[in-house]
């Protein structure tokens, strides 16, 4: 894997950027909770081993910044000692506003100077100083006229010293950095067959932010991290309905049984997510980047709010439905239940999508 600054030695790389490896072990660490997950490499397939989440509330920043470093290490500790998951070689992501995600078409007549052009392409796109983060960048494919398409991923420095060290302060060795969108979209490949000449919308409802991938036979073609998730649902209820904490929103948010009021809030809420990935939609559309998008693919544990598949189905025109990270994973059913797996998967989709580079060297 070509990389911009491989020199400032973070562990971040986007090799093998659509899942590889045989280290099985995935940590997201949320706005809301962190989450580990293992899985097992069989033959040619997988199979579902241990998952486990600690709520982390008020642990970040909206920025994504860790602003409560104990408690993030303390939570970390507590999901690998309760899912008694031995390996601590981990893939660990990064995601908000230290991290951009940009595609560029450039003109190479050399690739052995691609390297150079890149760094100099990424200078006039990324809005930090170019010293004070580290760049990769893959090829996704060779076009016509000496033409090649790149992804180009900058994270600031500070940024990832800040995961690297709680991660690290809980006695786990990285050796993978990748990005939440890339990690929805290793999950979503590896469970289902990509349609041909079409597209597919990947979002991620998560606490803080909605992290969406438009993506095509294995070539992410949009990336967006928009800041509308769960938490601005729990926030108005609590706010409306003057509960003590925002715990209390969420439990009753969860409920199956919504007061009138919390109903009401929900669907302004939904709403909401529906009409950003429509805006999104429509951008994608207008750039004609690449096919016609055929479905969207919901996940997070946002995307359980009552009716929200059926509002987004309207703004988007499209089919939707939740993304099963265990559509192609083996599970054994004395040890998780049909019900434990149903209570899970919107939250286990992005730590599967980690757990299958966690084996990638750095």
């Amino acid at each position: 894997m070509a990389s911009a600054q491989g020199r400032a030695g973070s562990g971040f790389s986007l090799s093998s950027l659509f899942g590889s490896g045989k280290s099985l072990i995935g940590l997201s660490i949320g706005a809301s909770s962190t989450k580990a997950v293992e899985i097992k490499k069989r033959g040619k397939g997988w199979i579902f081993s241990a998952f486990e989440s600690s709520p982390v509330e008020g642990s970040l920043s909206d920025q994504r910044e860790i602003i409560n470093p104990s408690s993030i290490t303390d939570a970390i500790r507590d999901v690998f000692s309760r899912a008694r998951i031995p390996n601590k070689e981990i893939c660990a992501a990064v995601s908000g506003s230290g991290v951009i995600i940009k595609t560029l078409t450039l003109s190479v007549t050399n690739m052995k100077e691609l390297n150079d052009q890149v760094l100099w392409e990424a200078e006039q796109y990324i809005p930090f100083d170019i010293n004070d983060v580290v760049v990769d960048f893959q090829v996704l494919r060779k076009l016509k006229d000496n033409q090649v398409e790149v992804i180009i991923v900058a994270v600031k420095k500070d940024f990832i010293d800040q995961y690297r060290s709680v991660i690290e302060s809980a006695k786990l060795k990285i050796n993978v950095f990748d990005v939440e969108v890339f990690a929805l979209q290793n999950c979503f490949e590896m469970n289902y067959d990509p349609p041909l000449n079409q597209a597919v919308l990947l979002a991620d409802i998560g606490a803080m932010s909605t992290k969406m991938v438009i993506c095509s036979e294995g070539v992410p073609l949009f990336t967006k991290d928009s800041p509308y998730g769960g938490s601005l649902v729990s926030l108005e209820i609590q706010r409306e309905l003057k509960l003590p904490s925002i715990m209390d929103a969420e439990a009753l948010k969860i409920s199956g049984n919504l007061p009138q009021e919390v109903s009401e809030i929900v669907s302004r809420t939904s709403h909401t997510i529906g009409a950003e990935l429509k805006k999104s939609l429509d951008f994608y559309n207008a750039s004609s980047v690449g096919p016609p998008v055929s479905v969207v693919f919901l996940s997070g544990g946002a995307s359980r709010a009552p009716g929200l598949v059926q509002v987004v189905s309207e703004y988007v025109g499209t089919p939707v439905e939740f993304l099963n990270p265990f559509e192609r994973v083996q599970v054994n059913p004395k040890k998780h239940t049909p019900e434990f797996l149903e209570s899970i998967a919107r939250e286990a989709v992005i730590p599967i999508g980690l757990a299958l580079r966690s084996g990638d060297s750095k």
